[in-house]
């Protein structure tokens, strides 16, 4: 598997053959400045990035992520000269670039192919990708829009830590190529139409959640146990807020090729219809069942889900086991005006072989189980935790920006650790704020002793921080605009989030998207032919921090009155069109 040293070298030989392909084929008419600018690192820097945001983009799709690795290989189809020169194309504009030559050389990289997948086409939308992330550069839109490559803007600074980012990104998708995961991927990705289409997608999900993962034995362990005690049976994992528990779902996906599925409440992933078909489709899939479709009326109840355990019980052989994964049980809408349904539809009784992996918080799910059952409850001061607590901040240790707090403050890397561990009471969500912070340099002046306790005072300190920046603008546009994103489900455009807080000022928008770039989840899609970025908050902890404010005196926070302005604004047309997808 790659690292990032390794992917940055790739990305750097790929750039410098584009570029010099450009200043060396098809330049006479240019510039001589042009030409110089193509050599300059920030243009370098600028397409190094566009190049592995749009490797990302491709690879983060579907069942792409199967087929993306050679895009990052030293030998891989992209450091070809054939295929560089292609690529060059893209800011040359005489024509399109030969997608079947680099379609052909792109499957003659890896080992058996799939059959089924047209590279030709692959190599098409890759290039889109490419194209789009070139179309929102700074350095380079000027040149897309005109069609001229002396529209490069070299003024424009390219921020290394953007392509840190990226790199790490990268890192992350390669380990989930190489990881059983990308098995189920390819097996429904060679199931009929029928059956693809329903399969949700999670891949995005399962990478952003195991990034940086560490720890979690303890309960691999217990649910390792669990189904070698029992012929079947459900376990359920509980825990507060923030603990990890869709990451150690995400993990256990990743690592053991489960069918599997995660309710999102904010996006609306959340409803048995939605289920049943993910893991109906899966379970088809995954276990070359005879079922080219789903049956019309699957959402109706869970019928068909236990016909297909059934036939997959009986396929498995001595000893084999499935595991299906679902997280956040407590997030599916409530079900309980039908007496005696299970959320989700989910049988009470499983067939022998299958297996249910359960996160929730802990609350009474109102389940009906006549088979075997287990819960571990994940308490946040419990020995394993705190093991895992101090083992993920040993992981962080390296960054440069704790080294010089730890240095600037004359603190001692076990002292930090054991403190911080402290500080965090045994929560990952706390853990992963505090510790970017403090890399970041938000935290330099602030003591050990005085950094924030605990996830909620946290959130209490980034708020009065952000508020203490300018009490005016707090008011009169960082608060109406936070508010907008704690109502919202689903990522809406910066026009939609200035209808739904009525701040016209775009620049005012994106200061506070910065501020609170933590909190937010942003996602690239293709709108009206334009790259748009879209944003949700990340955690429904965060969520319920801002409507616990609701009643705080002074703060004029109104909920009720943002959810007013929300719905007149989806009513108007034009807020509408701005996030429709194309």
């Amino acid at each position: 598997m790659p690292d990032p040293i390794a992917i940055t070298a790739v990305l750097g030989l790929i750039t410098s053959k584009v570029l010099d392909t450009l200043a060396d084929k098809g330049m006479e008419k240019a510039a001589d400045a042009a030409m110089a600018k193509l050599q300059g690192d920030k243009v370098k820097n600028a397409f190094r990035l566009a190049l592995g945001e749009a490797i990302r983009r491709y690879a983060t799709v579907g069942t792409r992520f199967t087929i993306a690795a050679p895009l990052l290989a030293q030998d891989g189809p992209l450091t070809e000269q054939s295929v560089a020169e292609e690529l060059a194309q893209i800011l040359r504009f005489d024509r399109e670039p030969n997608y079947r030559l680099i379609g052909d050389r792109w499957k003659a990289s890896i080992e058996n192919p799939p059959k089924w997948i047209d590279f030709t086409s692959q190599a098409e939308i890759f290039a889109n990708c490419l194209r789009d992330e070139l179309k929102a550069s700074e350095v380079f839109g000027v040149t897309m829009e005109r069609r001229m490559i002396d529209g490069i803007n070299d003024n424009v600074a390219v921020l290394v830590e953007a392509l840190h980012s990226i790199v790490d990104d990268l890192n992350e998708l390669c380990s989930m190529m190489d990881a059983p995961i990308s098995e189920l991927i390819l097996a429904i990705a060679g199931s009929s139409f029928r059956i693809q289409e329903q399969a949700r997608d999670f891949t995005w999900y399962i990478k952003d959640k195991t990034r940086d993962f560490v720890g979690r034995q303890f309960v691999f362990d217990r649910v390792n146990a669990f189904t070698q005690a029992n012929p079947q049976g459900y376990f359920i994992v509980r825990g507060d807020p923030g603990i990890g528990k869709t990451a150690l779902a995400a993990q256990w996906v990743k690592t053991h090729k489960s069918p599997h599925h995660f309710n999102i409440r904010s996006i609306g992933i959340n409803n048995s219809e939605v289920f049943l078909r993910n893991i109906c489709a899966q379970l088809i899939a995954a276990y070359k069942l005879e079922h080219y479709s789903l049956p019309p009326d699957i959402a109706q109840d869970g019928g068909f889900l236990i016909h297909l355990m059934n036939e997959v019980s009986e396929k498995l052989e001595t000893g084999e086991r499935v595991v299906i994964v679902i997280d956040a049980l407590d997030e599916v809408e409530d079900q309980g005006s039908i007496s005696g349904r299970n959320l989700l539809c989910l049988p009470h009784k499983l067939p022998k072989g299958v297996y249910i992996l359960v996160t929730t918080r802990r609350t009474d799910l109102h389940m009906r189980i006549e088979c075997e059952q287990e819960t571990l409850d994940i308490e946040q001061n419990q020995k394993e935790n705190i093991e895992d607590v101090k083992l993920y901040i040993e992981s962080k240790l390296g960054l440069f920006g704790i080294q010089k707090y730890l240095i600037d403050q004359g603190i001692d890397k076990a002292v930090f650790v054991e403190s911080l561990a402290e500080k965090s009471q045994g929560n990952f969500m706390y853990l992963t704020y505090i510790l970017r912070d403090i890399n970041h340099g938000v935290y330099e002046d602030t003591s050990l002793e005085k950094l924030p306790i605990g996830l909620t005072n946290y959130y209490e300190d980034h708020w009065g921080r952000m508020r203490q920046h300018s009490e005016t603008g707090w008011l009169t546009y960082k608060l109406p605009i936070v508010i907008a994103l704690s109502i919202v489900r689903e990522p809406v455009s910066i026009e939609l989030i200035s209808a739904f807080s009525n701040v016209k000022d775009y620049r005012q928008i994106r200061s506070v998207l910065l501020e609170w770039q933590q909190f937010l989840y942003e996602q690239k899609i293709v709108c009206n032919e334009m790259l748009q970025k879209r944003w949700r908050l990340y955690h429904d902890s965060f969520r319920e921090f801002i409507a616990s404010k609701d009643e705080v005196e002074g703060e004029h926070v109104s909920l009720r009155k943002a959810y007013g302005i929300m719905v007149d604004a989806v009513w108007s047309d034009e807020a509408f069109s701005q996030n429709s997808s194309a």
